[in-house]
């Protein structure tokens, strides 16, 4: 009976910490930790640290997206932001903090709507809420749009090599699709 519940002990400690150190994200205002772990690969730079940067370069932008994706072996972040004249679009490398690239164009906004960052859930948030959807699955792509007049989520997330994706009204928390491949 001993070794049998040391076996449950020892599998069940395990399982912990491989939960600690699975896809689990944070991000979110100002109480985000600085070191995130998505997939095998490290997220160093938390969103607000990257939306910081954006805000420096294009005080005046509103932003309309953020993805965070994996590219070349490695996750950038990219936020896309608008004023009434202008759309501005920076890429920043998620391990580093550094930009890899702004752009900025002239372009009317007519019907562009601002995300509320204040209001939405979080990335960490959005990543359990997808997870617990797809169960044992990791979370390995963001992104935080505009759909119509909602602000939602996409968490793509894997499972044995299959990709799903959930959408997440970012407000609500309620799942608003499942796409599996």
């Amino acid at each position: 009976m001993k070794t049998i519940n040391l076996k449950k002990f020892a599998i069940a400690g395990a399982a912990l910490i491989g939960l600690g150190t699975a896809a689990i994200t944070t991000v979110n205002k100002n109480t985000e930790p600085t070191t995130v772990q998505a997939a095998s690969s490290k997220i160093k730079v938390s969103q607000s640290t990257a939306v910081k940067k954006f805000r420096a370069k294009y005080p005046s932008a509103k932003i309309d997206s953020i993805n965070l994706e994996k590219e070349n072996g490695r996750y950038v972040y990219e936020i896309e932001g608008f004023t009434s004249t202008r759309e501005y679009d920076m890429r920043i490398n998620a391990s580093t903090g550094k930009v890899i690239s702004a752009h900025s164009e002239v372009e009317k906004n007519r019907n562009k709507k601002a995300i509320n960052l204040s209001k939405v859930i979080s990335r960490s948030t959005a990543t359990k809420i997808a997870q617990k959807k797809v169960p044992d699955s990791k979370a390995i792509e963001w992104s935080l749009d505009r759909d119509g007049s909602r602000t939602v989520w996409e968490v793509t997330v894997s499972k044995s090599g299959k990709k799903s994706e959930v959408k997440i009204n970012a407000l609500t928390k309620k799942i608003i699709s499942v796409e599996r491949d």
